[in-house]
């Protein structure tokens, strides 16, 4: 199937080829990490430059290329794991020629790994410098513009992995959202509840007044229905004696959508 390509997008085609052509992988190579930005701005975001330079520590990281600038023969750029940004830098005479046009060849958006030693600039920002540079994966459509991202409401939820790369709030509340889970369970638990799984499809509709979505099971030759409710299966488990019990599960009904539920 032929396909409408920006001019973009070809450029990081043909760097793609570029890449086979040196005999490095465009997708998919074995990377192992010490630390995260996070682990860093929290060892090593109060030492000065010279206490850097004395500890003389050596770090692995890897992320998303999201910023890149270059000064002659030193490159500066931004790499973004889930956690935040940290910033890189490569020196053309530390890494060689061959290594220094691969990062010059490389688009935001890009994966890459980092073995380097912990440091930081003159103005103060923590860094890595590098010392080995992987290329790990190759991003063949470009990131949305920095400063305003994706704007478009439906966009966002629409393409919301681009949404997580791009807006560091999405990526919080992601986060957030699995704690927030482990809490009510660790409350409810606390209490004596169970926590149980009920059936996702039913054969007859209960619990709530709501169209439901329908599906036919083959082998039993009927017609079930996506749960709209849980509140029958979790009463008749509290009939066979667990007495109190809790599920926190998806319920699905056929009905209107926006952006605070579906």
């Amino acid at each position: 199937m032929e396909q409408n390509l920006s001019e973009q997008e070809v450029i990081r085609r043909q760097k793609m080829e570029e890449l086979k052509e040196k005999g490095i992988a465009p997708f998919g190579a074995a990377f192992e990490r010490t630390h995260r930005s996070l682990e860093l701005r929290e060892l090593y975001g109060e030492k000065t430059k010279e206490e850097l330079e004395t500890l003389d520590v050596h770090v692995k990281v890897a992320g998303r290329i999201m910023t890149k600038r270059r000064m002659g023969k030193l490159g500066f750029m931004h790499i973004q794991d889930r956690d935040g940004q940290i910033q890189i830098v490569i020196n053309k005479g530390v890494v060689g020629e061959e290594v220094y046009e691969i990062f010059k060849a490389s688009d935001l958006g890009d994966i890459i790994g980092i073995d380097g030693v912990v440091a930081k600039t003159d103005s103060g920002e923590l860094s890595v410098k590098c010392m080995v540079y992987t290329h790990l994966t190759k991003a063949l459509r470009p990131l949305p513009e920095k400063f305003h991202g994706l704007q478009d409401v439906e966009e966002r939820f629409r393409r919301r992995y681009v949404d997580l790369i791009m807006n560091e709030s999405s990526r919080k509340v992601a986060m957030l959202r699995p704690r927030i889970i482990r809490a009510i369970q660790h409350y409810l638990d606390g209490q004596g509840l169970i926590e149980v799984e009920t059936p996702v499809l039913q054969p007859i509709l209960g619990g709530a007044a709501a169209r439901p979505f329908v599906t036919h099971h083959n082998t039993l030759d009927m017609d079930f229905y996506l749960r709209i409710a849980t509140e029958l299966p979790l009463k008749r488990l509290i009939v066979g004696g667990l007495e109190g019990v809790y599920e926190i599960g998806r319920l699905f009904r056929n009905e209107g959508m926006d952006t605070k539920h579906n």
